[in-house]
């Protein structure tokens, strides 16, 4: 018996699940500027550094697509068009031992997009 295999195969489908938020929004932005807005708030925002102050980020302009990692965090951001301007899809993996502070990440996230989208 492989017990290597059998081992992935365990870790994969029951040790891998981190606690995730996937955060939707409908903007009446144009793509580019959502993306462009998004982008500033991640490389600039002291009250997100705050969260991990040794993350970083990386954006793609023409897929309209980022990433931000860091040791307390790993965020995809994705902008699509949408018929009256763009939809905003970040979604937000934490360690577990930050499951129970899921909640306020989610809201302090939820704010600040609504900030930089207003």
């Amino acid at each position: 018996m492989d017990f290597q295999a059998l081992d992935k195969a365990w870790e994969s489908d029951y040790c891998s699940t981190m606690p995730t938020i996937k955060i939707q929004k409908s903007t009446s932005q144009q793509p580019a500027d959502a993306f462009k807005k998004i982008s500033q708030l991640f490389e600039h925002d002291s009250e997100l550094r705050k969260l991990d102050p040794k993350y970083v980020c990386e954006f793609n302009d023409s897929q309209l697509t980022g990433s931000a990692i860091g040791s307390q965090f790993k965020a995809n951001m994705k902008i699509q068009p949408e018929a009256s301007g763009s939809n905003v899809e970040i979604t937000v993996e934490l360690p577990f031992h930050l499951g129970l502070v899921k909640g306020i990440v989610s809201n302090t996230l939820e704010k600040k997009l609504d900030e930089a989208l207003s």
